[in-house]
């Protein structure tokens, strides 16, 4: 009898801490924000076993997420998106220095504003749009480089860099893309796989 008791006791206890850490506590709670390509992020099923929330927006910019009034203090953030940032300042080789520099400042200030228990910082993914400038993946690289130093500033970030994952012959692998742009499901299996490891 105080076998089988034992046993009720153990398996109690998991379920218990199985729901504490799967309720809706502020503490882990998974929080997505980003533009397209976190909106187009099946993140419910990719990450069963955490309370998650999808805050993507098709089309945004870094500067449009502190206009959204989100709540993430005390929460774990994951933060996709700049790509469409990336027009004439960034692509020209006179202005790029200061934008890269504009755009890294920006994005510290998102992230010390949202004051999030924990971020993770997802690098912008190579491209091959339409109507991209050639090297435009060549400079993400460098973009990419000063927000990794960026966040190794923060006491609570962690870079995910999964560019190089994306990357052929100088732009996205269309294995992994619908456009050249958006990402198909084997793109989104590769950033669930690279998170999974981080959080």
């Amino acid at each position: 009898m105080n076998r089988i008791r034992t046993k009720f006791l153990i398996v109690m206890t998991m379920l218990m801490g199985l729901a504490s850490s799967c309720s809706d506590d502020g503490v882990s709670e998974l929080c997505f924000v980003g533009d397209s390509l976190v909106a187009g992020w099946d993140v419910k099923s990719s990450f069963p076993t955490r309370v998650v929330r999808n805050d993507g927006v098709s089309g945004a910019h870094l500067e449009d997420i502190l206009t959204w009034n989100l709540d993430y203090q005390g929460k774990d953030v994951v933060m996709l998106i700049g790509t469409n940032n990336l027009g004439y300042e960034f692509i020209d080789e006179q202005t790029r220095p200061q934008f890269i520099a504009d755009f890294v400042e920006e994005y510290r200030h998102t992230i010390e504003t949202l004051a999030p228990r924990r971020v993770f910082v997802i690098s912008i993914l190579p491209r091959s749009a339409e109507n991209d400038d050639k090297n435009i993946s060549l400079y993400i690289r460098e973009l990419n480089a000063a927000l990794e130093q960026m966040v190794a500033t923060l006491g609570y970030g962690t870079f995910v860099d999964v560019y190089d994952y994306f990357l052929y012959k100088g732009g996205m692998n269309m294995n992994y893309s619908l456009d050249g742009l958006h990402l198909n499901d084997l793109g989104y299996n590769i950033l669930n796989v690279r998170l999974s490891k981080e959080l």
